[in-house]
């Protein structure tokens, strides 16, 4: 294999790794350069291979706590994974058990046990797109 070819992989590898977040794509490129100077060295294709692998794996394998651990967690997944455990009040009472509650100064669709119009509630969960709430005494 021609040295271009390691430097050419090296480079569209770093490329990939600044268009993706993953800190992952980085260790192929280390493991192309490596093969690189394994060819300019004069080994075999062979040789120049299994280094590129056995490099990659190890960096990969050795530095993924670190990636997990410098990686930010995602924030929340909807806007009303939010409103769990923040209190609303009642402004509405519709059939059953079924309520508009005014949260986070927006109004939701919400189900309960036993609440009255004006009553304060706390958010305890989330089903589908409504709200599950529960009477603050």
């Amino acid at each position: 294999m021609d040295i271009l070819i390691w430097v050419f992989l090296a480079v569209i590898f770093a490329i990939f790794e600044l268009i993706t977040t993953a800190f992952f794509l980085v260790w192929f490129s280390v493991g192309s350069i490596v093969a690189a100077i394994l060819n300019y060295l004069g080994f075999d294709v062979y040789v120049q291979f299994i280094a590129f692998v056995i490099v990659s794996l190890v960096l990969i394998l050795s530095t993924r706590k670190f990636a997990d651990r410098i990686t930010p967690e995602p924030s929340k997944k909807t806007t009303a994974d939010r409103l769990i455990g923040k209190h609303g009040k009642i402004i509405r009472k519709l059939e059953d058990n079924n309520y508009i509650v005014h949260v986070g100064g927006e109004e939701w669709s919400a189900v309960g046990e036993d609440i009255d119009v004006n009553d304060k509630v706390e958010i305890v969960g989330i089903d589908s797109i409504k709200l599950i709430i529960k009477k603050i005494d």
